[in-house]
């Protein structure tokens, strides 16, 4: 029996900007709305997008996700260049600012310093943090008419990663609350008690957020250790003209009403200073938390029926 003879291709690498020619227009868009690539790629649970460009000190952070299993906020940085000292602080300004509990970090390449940083961090810090360093490549196989095919190579990972994923989900399908789970969880159903009306949620419902959709818009209440905050984005990671006259509205009317400046394009809202913790400052937070939900509701609402300025 004659032997198939199987023909191999060569891979060839193409220039990230002949994908994505800028960063924040093209690559970011791109990466918001194929997180499931990027979440295979490191063995993350699927992943929900919170925001992009959100503002933290005066930075932007690219995008910041949730793993709706457990609520905790995914932190995603990336560059189509290779890696530089500036985006290692921001990085670190961002994770207190937003209470990510996992960083990925992305690049064209990185620099063995930078590396060298994100193992130093896997190492000594607790095993509720991750930081990811995954290079991105662009691929093709033939001459340059075939189609282009993005990869994601993990280059530091923490340790015993796999092993505490596989640990996370037998704990979830056993329906055990971690410590931070369980303190979001009785939270939010003190809340549901108080305020029936104002959501809905499953029983077993421990994410940091609770996100409510009016009029093309996403309103997400959200609960941190040290704070409890509520803001507005865009119901769908890009735009179009509509919704960018409309989140301008949206911003204007809020800055008039609380003197809130916008984070940026599509995110915007307060922040109240508390210690979460203590269940005693719970119904201050929990009645501070529904009325900005009534003023945002009335806001977009009021400022969506009016006609669009040309």
């Amino acid at each position: 029996m004659k032997a198939v003879t199987m023909e191999f291709g060569e891979l060839q690498d193409v220039d990230l900007r002949e994908a994505w020619p800028h960063e924040a227009t093209d690559f970011t868009p791109w990466l918001a709305e194929n997180m499931e690539r990027l979440s295979k790629a490191i063995g993350l649970p699927s992943l929900e997008l919170e925001g992009r460009e959100v503002s933290v000190e005066g930075f932007s952070a690219d995008i910041l996700a949730s793993i709706p299993s457990d609520g905790s906020r995914v932190l995603i940085e990336n560059q189509l260049e290779n890696t530089d000292h500036s985006h290692l602080g921001q990085i670190l300004t961002y994770l207190a600012g937003l209470e990510a509990q996992t960083v990925v970090w992305i690049a064209r390449d990185f620099r063995e310093p930078h590396l060298s940083a994100i193992r130093w961090l896997n190492e000594h810090t607790t095993d509720t943090f991750a930081f990811f360093a995954v290079k991105v490549r662009i691929v093709r196989i033939g001459n340059a008419s075939s189609p282009v095919a993005p990869l994601f190579e993990v280059l530091e990972r923490p340790n015993e990663w796999n092993r505490q994923m596989q640990a996370a989900k037998e704990s979830s399908g056993n329906g055990k609350l971690n410590e931070l789970r369980k303190f979001r969880n009785d939270f939010w159903q003190s809340y549901v008690q108080s305020y029936p009306e104002d959501i809905k949620l499953r029983p077993e419902h421990a994410s940091a957020n609770v996100y409510h959709r009016i009029e093309g818009m996403v309103i997400s209440q959200w609960l941190g250790q040290d704070r409890v905050g509520i803001y507005m984005r865009t119901k769908d990671p890009g735009y179009n003209k509509k919704q960018s006259h409309e989140v301008k509205r949206h911003v204007e009317a809020l800055r008039k009403e609380f003197g809130i400046e916008p984070n940026s394009n599509n995110h915007c809202g307060p922040s109240f200073a508390i210690d979460a913790i203590d269940r005693n400052n719970w119904p201050q937070m929990t009645n501070w938390l529904h009325e900005r939900l009534v003023d945002f509701r009335r806001i977009i609402t009021e400022h969506t029926v009016q006609p669009l300025e040309e």
